[in-house]
């Protein structure tokens, strides 16, 4: 993922995006592992069902020249490996990402990259600036993520609504802090 030939400034920004792709990967139960492949380094992740590779590209216009090559090689490269997958060789991906932000232009054919279906499936994104930016990217193959945003001040009034749904007219006698939880869980019991 990483261009040895970009700027200091470049390569180091994509060294973040690796490691942090890396992290993401791994916390969704995939082993990963970093790899060459001409002159970019590679993210190789598998699990039980999918097997992929993410390569980082500097800029957008070099993602939109070489994704098609560098498919190719890493599909040559990993023929005997793919071959041995059995079943898991249909859920092969490849990603091709960029911190690079891109034009409207660019934007419509890095998506049509994530459209084309033939040798493996796709994840194509650029302007990838932060873990929510690669989240986000990698939201077909990570687990189903749901976080509520809950305000502090609401959490007060929803314990209340859904206390007085299961037990109503207990709200007060279970948010008393001196009723013992134990006498709390004998009088509701008492009224089911």
């Amino acid at each position: 993922m990483v261009n040895p030939g970009g700027s200091a400034r470049g390569a180091e920004y994509m060294i973040d995006l690796v490691s942090a792709l890396q992290v993401i990967l791994q916390a969704a139960s995939y082993r990963t592992r970093l790899m060459e492949l001409e002159t970019f380094s590679v993210v190789c992740f598998e699990d039980d069902a999918i097997m992929g590779f993410a390569c980082l590209f500097e800029v957008p216009a070099t993602l939109l020249q070489r994704w098609r090559s560098i498919e190719t090689a890493l599909l040559a490269r990993f023929a005997p490996s793919l071959r041995e997958a059995g079943d898991k060789s249909w859920n092969v991906y490849c990603a091709f990402l960029s911190g690079a932000p891109v034009d409207a232009m660019q934007a419509r054919e890095v998506k049509r990259i994530e459209e084309d279906i033939e040798r493996t499936r796709k994840i194509a994104a650029c302007n990838l600036i932060s873990r929510e930016d690669l989240i986000r990217a990698f939201l077909p193959i990570l687990p189903l993520q749901y976080q509520p945003i809950i305000d502090a001040e609401e959490i007060g009034d929803r314990l209340r609504r859904r206390i007085e749904t299961i037990a109503p007219g207990a709200v007060a006698l279970v948010l008393d802090e001196s009723v013992p939880p134990i006498e709390v869980v004998r009088l509701l019991g008492d009224r089911t």
